[in-house]
């Protein structure tokens, strides 16, 4: 559990070379005075979550068990080893791990393999890359064919690797995505296992597994032949299947040590039935087993010693992620369209062309009032000369009449360019709104889609690449794109008036201006054919650095724990130097065009002056005019093919942005079912079939059941038995291929998403908190109707371990506190801050699912779907949940997915799964 980022920064970790143990010695942090930003309430907060008076050791090359109940401190003590919290005092003595420049892995056999100061470390929510199964199994070690088997043949992954379609060489989505999370939890150990880490800290290794698989794992693996020698550091909530080979204990409690020591010694001090009594107990661990053997030993696929081979010799394997694809050619003509309608269509772009009409009209304007007035001058001198001998009383006259012409004209040439010069900038704030429009338009139209996409396309889309759409593509759309499409057109409007203005003198002029444009266009294009690509390169070269970056940082701990932190920095490095490739190509594109345009604008120049100086016939002011129209020109049209080519690159993030928007959604069709719907909560099952793709197998087959109303039934089975896919199958996450599920009489393929998904509720296994309040986590969509602050009191006191939320009118306080509370605790408001300040924190995964049940019990759904609700927590919290769900939901439907059979024991109906089949249903006894 990570501490409060208000306490005192991390202190330096004495490191000893080679201890025999890892020692801990730590005060409580009430000695520490805070940091000086730290107010009451943090201070408060923080203080759930220290560890206080701990001195421990831990046995080498020993079998070591951290237990405890549920939020006592256990992650937090492993955060401390890993150097991944801080240390308000004491000291924790790690061995030192060697720099991993110094390791010479590639040089390592198996008489050295093991590094006995090297840590290994798999977390409480498995961390797994995008890569093969094998990819992330080495970590980036080199093959030891031996080990590696080993490895395989422990049975941590050898059932799986001959189910998957490409054995070893399967690609794993980003985090696992197309994993069960017991494959997941088996992945990350087997990286741990292959290591050559000498210390392994694992983080609650069997709440996702079976019974049956657990045992299998605990005696062949983690104390077999890979995992004997080894300093093990294992959190969890199994002691009675641990205690036999564990060596040393630790049970931890509101952030302190309740018992440490050897196991015998707490055998011979009585204690150790204790610690078990807060976990199951040996006899549950076995009835576990031998309920959840649904399938016998020799149903598992034993493949040994033929399964690499047939991988070797197949086909390439088939890529789970793609490569991000991008389009060729020119940007497609819908894509200018769209953009147009989004910024404001037809009535929006006829104003900008009067406004740009305008502007240039005002510009020739100014010149042609110039001329008027000079030319008045000139005829008033003229006149004045001629008159001046024989009628000079009239030039008194004549001066009044040149002094009016003279106001007259500087107050209009004052008034045109006062008119100019606000239009100027008026088109620039106008095209910027049609720009923001545009702006809010595609990213609602993409956040909406993207929402709303099929789960397929969730699994096989890296978030990088949403993430690039999202910021980078954005940062284009809503800045540069405008501002190179109000230049743009303001070049197109002065070419044209340029070349209006000199067909006033000749008609010659439009030839000249032709054979510019023509040659200026004809390397715009050439730069464009080219450019055009490497921009889109230039895209896609960014997805991978938001991929590893967000990557790295869900990893981080896992990824420091291993020594991989250099690793994955010049794995960034190298993408970032891709990146810096492409851009800089780019820019050279952009300088080849610059240095040709200069030049053909500089040779049409030098062109002109020629012909005038060649061609006697030619007057003064005609060459003059046709020397400022070719210089005025060739910089004209060199701006505006310019800014075309630059307009025609930042489409392209816009034709990135309109292809997800234009993504296949989830359909919206359906009929709308009664309002009360579901009333009952019966639920039927009939030949359900269901698979992840259309390309890939069938995982449910033929699934078959009937639940009655308010009937509670567990669904238990081996890991990757289709428990999960069936809870997809009832939110229509996963359309089924054949059956159908009925809910209250109506097909749910029928009904329409938001009214399904509306009516039922559900705690998934992995919880997931929006940044607000406890009340806005609550209630998030307001789909109770904004219930009162007594209703969502209710929930929160119904909710075990979840802090209160006080009604805005208090009401008397009950007479005797609800049984769980040893000790009062402080109770925020409904709009106090936010349970977690990090919502995906591990250390309140615990407290998310609590969280969570309130939701649950302020929607009042009548069918409710648990999915491992209780598998990381340790039996008195799974035993408080158990209860409210018994209390607060006796008029519900359940459907509880449970690996821990001891949830389900006394629930009215048990189904059995193996193999996406119903292989029993019935009473659990």
């Amino acid at each position: 559990m990570p501490s409060s980022p208000s306490l005192a920064s991390r202190s330096t970790y004495p490191r000893p070379k080679s201890p025999p143990t890892a020692r801990f010695r730590t005060r409580s942090p009430s000695n520490t005075p805070p940091s000086p930003g730290a107010c009451d309430d943090d201070a408060g907060d923080a203080d759930k979550y220290v560890l206080r008076d701990i001195d421990i050791a831990f046995p080498k090359g020993e079998l070591s068990i951290i237990s405890g109940k549920t939020g006592s401190g256990k992650t937090l003590l492993l955060a401390l080893i890993l150097g991944e919290t801080d240390l308000l005092a004491g000291s924790v003595h790690v061995p030192l791990s060697p720099p991993l420049s110094s390791r010479n892995d590639a040089a390592a056999t198996r008489d050295n393999w093991i590094i006995p100061s090297s840590i290994a470390y798999v977390a409480q929510i498995p961390w797994i890359e995008n890569a093969t199964v094998k990819e992330n199994i080495l970590f980036g070690l080199p093959l030891d064919e031996e080990r590696y088997a080993k490895t395989i043949d422990v049975r941590v992954l050898r059932p799986d690797l001959a189910i998957m379609p490409d054995g070893e060489d399967t690609e794993i989505g980003a985090q696992g995505i197309n994993l069960s999370g017991g494959q997941r939890w088996r992945l990350t150990f087997a990286r741990a296992l292959y290591s050559r880490a000498g210390i392994l800290l694992l983080d609650d290794l069997f709440s996702a597994l079976d019974a049956h698989v657990g045992r299998h794992i605990f005696e062949e693996a983690l104390t077999g032949e890979l995992g004997a020698g080894r300093t093990r550091i294992l959190v969890t909530h199994h002691v009675a299947l641990c205690r036999p080979r564990a060596k040393y204990l630790v049970e931890l409690g509101e952030g302190t040590v309740e018992h440490a020591g050897l196991v015998t010694e707490l055998e011979r001090e009585g204690v150790m039935g204790e610690i078990v009594s807060h976990n199951e107990t040996r006899e549950e661990v076995e009835a576990d087993e031998a309920s959840t053997a649904v399938a016998s030993d020799s149903s598992d696929v034993d493949t040994s010693g033929e399964l690499l081979t047939r991988i070797d010799t197949k086909a390439s394997a088939k890529k789970f992620v793609e490569e991000e694809g991008r389009e060729t050619g020119a940007i497609k003509k819908v894509i200018y369209l769209g953009y147009l309608k989004s910024s404001g269509g037809v009535p929006f772009w006829s104003v900008a062309v009067v406004i740009f009409s305008i502007l240039e009209i005002t510009t020739l304007g100014r010149s042609w009032i110039l001329k008027l007035w000079t030319g008045s001058d000139e005829e008033h001198t003229a006149h004045a000369m001629f008159t001046y001998a024989f009628q000079a009383p009239v030039v008194k006259g004549g001066n009044e009449e040149f002094h009016d012409n003279l106001v007259y004209y500087l107050a209009l040439y004052v008034s045109v360019s006062l008119l100019s010069c606000f239009l100027g900038v008026f088109k620039h704030y106008y095209i910027f709104l049609g720009s923001i429009r545009a702006s809010k338009q595609l990213f609602e139209d993409i956040t909406y889609t993207v929402l709303r996409t099929p789960l397929r396309w969730i699994d096989t889309v890296p978030i990088g690449r949403v993430l690039n759409r999202f910021t980078a593509d954005f940062v284009i759309v809503d800045a540069r794109l405008a501002y190179d499409l109000s230049f743009g057109i303001m070049d197109v409007f002065s070419v044209i008036g340029i070349v209006i203005a000199g067909l006033f003198v000749s008609s010659y002029i439009f030839v000249l201006a032709f054979v510019l444009a023509a040659i200026c266009l004809h390397f715009a294009m050439r730069y464009l054919a080219g450019a055009r690509e490497v921009k889109r390169l230039e895209s896609n070269a960014k997805s991978p650095i938001f991929e590893t970056f967000n990557a790295a940082l869900a990893g981080v701990a896992t990824i420091r724990g291993f020594d991989k932190a250099d690793v994955y920095v010049k794995r960034m490095y190298d993408l970032i130097d891709s990146h810096s490739t492409t851009t800089w190509h780019l820019w050279l594109f952009n300088r080849w065009m610059g240095l040709r345009m200069a030049s053909v604008g500089a040779l049409f120049c030098v062109a002109v002056s020629t012909t005038i100086l060649l061609i006697p016939s030619i007057s003064a002011s005609l060459g003059g005019f046709a020397l400022a129209f070719s210089l005025e020109y060739s910089a004209a049209i060199m701006w505006a093919l310019r800014h075309y080519a630059s307009l025609e690159l930042d489409f392209n993030s816009a034709e990135r942005v309109i292809e997800y928007a234009n993504l296949p959604t989830e359909t919206e069709k359906g009929i709308d079912p009664p309002a009360a719907w579901p009333s009952s909560g019966r639920l039927e099952v009939s030949d359900l079939g269901v698979g992840h793709g259309p390309d890939l197998p069938a995982i449910l087959n033929g699934l078959s059941f009937s639940i009655a109303p308010n009937q509670r039934v567990g669904v238990a089975g081996r890991t990757v038995a289709g428990e999960s896919s069936l809870t997809l199958a009832l939110f229509r996450i996963l359309d089924p291929r054949s059956g159908k599920i009925v809910i209250d009489g109506l097909d749910i393929s029928t009904v329409k998403l938001q009214a399904l998904r509306g009516g039922i509720a559900i705690i998934p296994q992995d919880p997931v908190l929006f940044s607000g309040t406890v009340r806005s986590n609550l209630d998030p969509f307001d789909e109770s109707k904004m219930p009162s602050s007594a209703t969502l009191f209710s929930a929160s006191i119904s909710s075990p371990r979840l802090p209160r939320a006080q009604p805005r009118h208090p009401r008397p306080a009950p007479a005797t506190p609800a049984p769980h509370r040893a000790k009062p605790t402080r109770t925020p408001s409904p709009r106090s801050p936010p349970p977690s300040r990090n919502p995906a924190s591990t250390s309140r995964r615990a407290n998310g699912k609590f969280l969570w049940l309130a939701r649950a019990i302020v929607a009042r759904r009548k069918i409710l779907v648990l999915d491992e609700a209780t598998s990381a927590v340790d039996m008195g919290t799974d035993a408080l949940i158990q209860r409210s769900i018994r209390e607060e939901f006796r008029d519900t439907t359940l459907v509880v997915i449970a690996h821990r059979l001891s949830t389900i024991a006394d629930f009215d109906r048990i189904l059995v799964m193996d193999k996406g089949v119903g292989v029993e249903f019935g009473g659990p006894r």
